[in-house]
């Protein structure tokens, strides 16, 4: 019996460590500037993660619509005593609008080093010349303890080799190994 206690107390342990990050879109939907600073002009996606020592808000956001260049802004705000302060914050550029698209259906989630801590992986599309020109290349952003490392594919070798910024090497292991397994799923010439 104490063999079978200890079993399922392990079971609900592993369970609940498990389950570190939560996605929460709560009051995201209707988020203005007036309840958080993102930089952009127009909130493309919002979305709270909450992981077990914080919770956060996930904001992408772009310049307005019609401008000559296209920035897009990826933004984190952490939950604080005082409100919510910006974590992170990262932005793409690009020369045409609207040539940068955040593809919200290729994240994740996860605690892969297991600190209490999420860690993200966004992608990033962008197109050569505005949406209806053809995909030139894939963006990864991979959001470690509040810094970007960044990794991409492009149309040149179509989208098959993936290449890493300069400090993307200084990940741990486990970290790069579990994103770039989920990375390496994508279907990214579609």
């Amino acid at each position: 019996m104490k063999k079978l206690f200890l079993l399922a107390t392990l079971w609900i342990t592993n369970s609940f460590q498990a389950q570190v990050t939560t996605v929460v879109s709560a009051f995201t939907q209707n988020l203005t500037k007036n309840d958080l600073p993102f930089q952009g002009d127009r909130k493309m996606f919002a979305t709270g993660i909450n992981d077990t020592r914080t919770e956060n808000v996930l904001v992408v956001s772009k310049n307005k619509s019609g401008a000559v260049n296209d920035e897009l802004f990826i933004e984190k705000f952490t939950k604080t005593p005082e409100g919510y302060a910006k974590s992170f914050s990262t932005v793409f550029k690009h020369p045409v609008n609207k040539s940068l698209a955040f593809v919200n259906n290729r994240m994740m989630y996860s605690d892969a080093d297991k600190d209490g801590n999420a860690e993200m992986l966004l992608v990033v599309d962008e197109n050569e010349a505005g949406p209806e020109s053809p995909l030139q290349k894939i963006w990864g952003v991979l959001v470690y303890k509040n810094v970007a490392y960044k990794l991409w594919v492009t149309a040149e070798d179509n989208f098959t080799e993936t290449k890493y910024d300069a400090h993307f090497s200084t990940l741990p292991e486990k970290v790069k190994t579990d994103f770039l397994a989920f990375w390496n799923t994508l279907d990214k010439a579609n």
